[in-house]
């Protein structure tokens, strides 16, 4: 959904969409670089504060949102080695999505837990 939009704001070929979302060379992905590989960034970026809504809607669970985003990010990392056909060696890739990742967890937790574990419990007396 955002490779989408980043394509259309960043004018990049839209013969480029399937791969996009899964760019991990340096100067395809790089938040100081040229319009196409700040729009790959930041189609990262948001795709992952995505996951923190679908984490509240999906697993609603405090104890069980590491284990999504870890598979998410792990799933993530399959999708780029295949579709790119290499291993991922952009030291800002990685970074990006430890950092992402380590955020969606504790925020997606802290979410859960005041918007759900948190409510009253309603007793029928």
């Amino acid at each position: 959904l955002w490779s989408v939009v980043m394509v259309g704001a960043f004018g990049i070929d839209w013969s480029e969409l399937g791969k996009y979302p899964f760019r991990i060379d340096k100067a395809e992905f790089n938040p100081a670089g040229d319009g196409g590989a700040l729009g790959a960034w930041l189609s990262m970026v948001l795709t992952y504060l995505l996951c923190l809504a679908l984490a509240f809607f999906v697993v609603k669970q405090t104890k069980r949102t590491w284990d999504y985003v870890a598979t998410t990010s792990l799933l993530h990392f399959v999708l780029c080695c295949l579709v790119n056909l290499a291993f991922p060696t952009n030291w800002i890739w990685w970074v990006t999505l430890i950092i992402v990742a380590a955020l969606v967890s504790v925020a997606a937790e802290f979410v859960i837990y005041w918007l759900i574990e948190m409510r009253d419990i309603e007793m029928d007396h």
